[in-house]
C-alpha cells in the first residue's frame, strides 16, 4: 500500500530544504534503528507510533528554540494583516507567515455559559466508553481522526484540563469542543449494552445525552474566532457537520459543512502545502479532513442541487494510505481507504466539463470506478476473509457499492425522466427506452445493496444517511417510473421491481422511530404507492415485501417471482397493512408533505405532475 503515497520521499524532501540528505526519523535516531526512510518509516509503523514518525524535528530542535507550531509569535505587521481578511496575500508576502499564535495558549475570560459548556463532559469512565465507541463505531463513516495520535492528546487533556492556563486557552476549548462533538456523535451510535449502561448511570436517554453534547459543543464553537484552533477547531465542525447528518437536518449540516471548510481554507489546508514546523504527519491529518469535506460536498451539490463550497480546480493531494495501514496485514486496506476511492470518483465527476457527451463519458467512469474496487471491496464476490478481524471493511464495503450505484442512477435520471420536446422526440425513442433498462436494472441493484446494508447497520448505525436515504431515494425513482408507465409496456421486470418497493417501505417502517428522516421517507412511499396500479400478483410480491423485506425470486432477473408464502412472522413485529394506509392518503401529489426534505430532495425530477403521459414514450 506504501506505492499509493505521494509523501514517500518527504523525508528527503524536507533535509534538501535544509541542504543535507535524510538520515533517519528522530525516533529511529533515538532507538539507534536503520531506517528505510520513508514516511512513515518500517519501524514506527511497526510499533505502531507512524505519526511520531518525524524527519524535521530534530533539525528544528537544532535551528530553533521556539516552542512547537501552534505557539509561534506572530509578528505584530502579519497579525494587522490576518485582522484585516488577507490570507496568502502576494502584496503582504514579506509580513505574512502562517497563523499559528501564543493566542491559542493564552488564557481568556470566558463567559458563564462558556465555562458551563467546557464542563459538560460526563465523568472519565463514560468519556472513554462513547470515545472508544466512536473509533469503533463512527470514524470510518468519514475517517476524518487518527486514533493513536488522537488519544495521545485525549490523556493530556485530561491532565492539563483543572489547569486554568489551558482549559481557557483556545486550544484547550477547541479540544473539549471536539470531545464534546465525538462524545454527541458516538452516542448516535451505541450498541443496546452501551446504550443501557449509558442510559441507566447518566440518568437520561441516549437521544437526550447526544443533543445535550451537541448542544454544548455549539456554544464552545461560537465562542472560537474564526480561522482560530486550528485543525481541531476544523475537525469539530466537520463532526458538528455529521451530528446533523444523522439527525436529518440536511439543511444545517451544508451550513455546518460550509463552516468547517471555511475555517480550513484559513489555516491553508486548501493550499496542500508544507511550511516549516509542520511535519508530514500533521499534513496528512489536514488532507483526511480535506478529502472527507470535499467527497460530502460534491455529494450534497449531486443530490440535493446546493451550490459547490470548495471551487474548482482543487489540487489537494489523498491521505496516506500506510499511516492506518495493518503492520500484519497489508492487504487490509487503511482506514481511509473507502474515502479515498469516493474522493477518487466525485473529483472525476465534478471536473469533467459539461457537453452532450459528459453523461456517457461520467457513467463510463463510474463503472470503470466500480469495477477496479480493490478486492475487499468488489462489487461481485468481495473477499471477506478479513471482515470478522476488521468490521469497518463490510461497511465500507456496502459504503462504496451505494455510492456507484447512486451515482448511476443520478446520472441516468434525467434520461428517463426528462420532458420530451420537438427536436428531441426522436432521439428520446430510440434512446429512453435503453436508459429505462438501464436505470431499472441499476435500480434493482442498488435496493438489493440497500437492503443488506440495512441488514448489516440496524439498529446500531441506523442513523447512518445511506441506511435510509437510498432505498427511499431508489423507490420512489422507481414508483415513478411505473406512474408514468400507463401502458405497461415501457418498464420491465415489473415483479422484481414492485418486490424492490416493499423492501424500500420495509426499510422505512422499521427505522421510524430511530431516525426522523425514516418517519417522512415511509409517508412519502406509502403515498406514491397507493397511487399505483398492480396486478394481482405485483400486489403480493409487494405485500410479502412489505412485511418480510424480501420476496422470493425463482431466477432473478427473469422477472419470474413468487411470493414467499404466509408461514413467518414480519420481524420485530412488524404487520404493516398498504391497503388501510392508502386509505390516508389524499388523492394529489401535491398534498405530500415532504418535511425535513422539503426544498431538498429533488422531487420535481420525477415528473409526478406529469403522470399519464407516459414521458412522450
Amino acid at each position: 500500500m506504501r506505492g499509493m503515497d505521494d509523501d514517500g520521499h518527504s523525508a528527503n524532501a524536507a533535509k534538501r530544504r535544509r541542504g543535507r540528505t535524510a538520515t533517519a526519523c528522530i525516533e529511529c535516531q533515538r532507538r539507534k534503528k536503520k531506517c528505510d526512510r520513508q514516511w512513515p518509516c518500517n519501524h514506527c509503523q511497526d510499533r505502531r507510533i507512524a505519526h511520531l514518525c518525524d524527519f524535521a524535528a530534530a533539525a528544528a530542535t537544532n535551528t530553533s528554540s521556539a516552542p512547537g507550531h501552534d505557539s509561534v509569535p506572530l509578528p505584530d505587521a502579519a497579525s494587522a494583516v490576518h485582522a484585516l481578511g488577507y490570507v496568502n496575500s502576494d502584496m503582504f508576502t514579506s509580513v505574512m507567515s502562517p497563523q499559528r499564535s501564543t493566542d491559542n495558549e493564552r488564557a481568556l475570560e470566558l463567559p458563564p455559559p462558556v465555562l458551563q459548556a467546557t464542563r459538560a463532559l460526563p465523568p472519565r469512565p463514560y468519556t472513554d466508553i462513547l470515545v472508544q465507541n466512536f473509533f469503533d463505531k463512527v470514524n470510518y463513516h468519514y475517517g476524518i481522526l487518527h486514533q493513536p495520535s488522537f488519544m495521545a492528546a485525549y490523556t493530556t487533556w485530561w491532565s492539563q484540563r483543572r489547569e486554568t492556563r489551558y482549559s481557557r486557552s483556545i486550544s484547550g476549548v477547541a479540544m473539549a469542543c471536539l470531545l464534546l462533538r465525538i462524545c454527541a456523535n458516538s452516542a448516535q451510535f451505541l450498541s443496546s449494552d452501551a446504550k443501557s449502561q449509558l442510559e441507566s448511570d447518566l440518568g437520561d436517554s441516549a437521544d437526550s445525552i447526544s443533543s445535550l453534547y451537541h448542544a454544548a459543543a455549539e456554544v464552545l464553537s461560537d465562542f472560537l474566532p474564526a480561522g482560530s484552533g486550528g485543525l481541531v477547531n476544523a475537525q469539530q465542525l466537520f463532526l458538528g457537520a455529521t451530528w446533523l447528518k444523522a439527525e436529518a437536518e440536511f439543511a444545517k449540516a451544508w451550513h455546518e459543512l460550509a463552516s468547517c471548510v471555511r475555517q480550513a481554507q484559513e489555516i491553508g489546508i486548501h493550499l496542500d502545502d508544507l511550511p516549516d514546523g509542520m511535519t508530514v504527519f500533521e499534513r496528512d491529518l489536514r488532507r483526511r479532513l480535506w478529502c472527507a469535506a470535499y467527497t460530502w460536498d460534491k455529494f450534497m451539490a449531486a443530490t440535493f442541487h446546493r451550490p459547490p463550497i470548495i471551487p474548482p480546480g482543487d489540487a489537494v493531494q489523498p491521505p496516506s494510505q500506510s499511516l492506518d495501514s495493518s503492520p500484519t496485514n497489508p492487504e487490509i486496506p487503511s482506514a481511509t481507504a473507502a474515502k479515498t476511492l469516493e474522493n477518487q470518483l466525485s473529483r472525476h465527476l465534478a471536473q469533467t466539463e459539461p457537453s452532450a457527451n459528459s453523461y456517457i463519458e461520467m457513467m463510463t467512469f463510474t463503472e470503470k470506478w466500480m469495477n477496479s474496487l480493490p478486492p475487499v471491496f468488489r462489487i461481485n464476490g468481495p473477499d471477506t476473509r478479513w471482515d470478522l478481524e476488521c468490521p469497518r471493511l463490510a461497511f465500507q464495503r456496502l459504503q462504496l457499492h451505494s455510492v456507484g450505484y447512486m451515482t448511476q442512477l443520478l446520472l441516468l435520471r434525467p434520461q428517463v425522466m426528462s420532458k420530451a420536446d420537438v427536436t428531441s422526440v426522436a432521439r428520446l425513442q430510440t434512446e429512453r427506452p435503453h436508459s429505462i433498462h438501464r436505470a431499472v436494472d441499476v435500480s434493482l441493484k442498488a435496493m438489493a445493496v440497500s437492503k443488506e446494508f440495512f441488514d448489516l447497520c440496524f439498529p446500531q448505525e441506523a442513523k447512518y444517511f445511506m441506511v435510509s436515504f437510498c432505498p427511499f431515494d431508489n423507490a420512489a425513482l422507481l414508483c415513478s417510473l411505473l406512474l408514468h408507465d400507463t401502458g405497461r409496456d415501457n418498464v420491465p421486470r415489473r415483479l422484481e421491481i414492485a418486490a424492490a418497493i416493499g423492501t424500500a417501505l420495509h426499510i422505512a417502517h422499521r427505522l421510524r422511530g430511530l431516525t426522523k428522516m425514516s418517519d417522512v421517507t415511509s409517508s412519502i412511499l406509502t403515498s406514491l404507492v397507493s397511487h399505483l396500479s398492480f396486478q394481482p400478483m405485483e400486489k403480493e410480491i409487494l405485500d410479502e415485501a412489505v412485511r418480510f423485506g424480501e420476496a422470493h425470486a425463482a431466477g432473478v432477473g427473469t422477472g419470474q417471482m413468487e411470493p414467499v408464502g404466509t408461514d413467518r412472522q414480519p420481524p420485530d413485529g412488524i404487520d404493516f397493512n398498504l391497503s388501510d394506509a392508502s386509505m390516508t392518503v389524499g388523492d394529489g401529489f401535491q398534498e405530500i408533505d415532504l418535511g425535513i426534505l422539503d426544498g431538498l430532495w429533488d422531487w420535481q425530477s420525477l415528473q409526478l405532475g406529469f403522470v399519464g403521459d407516459s414521458l412522450g414514450l
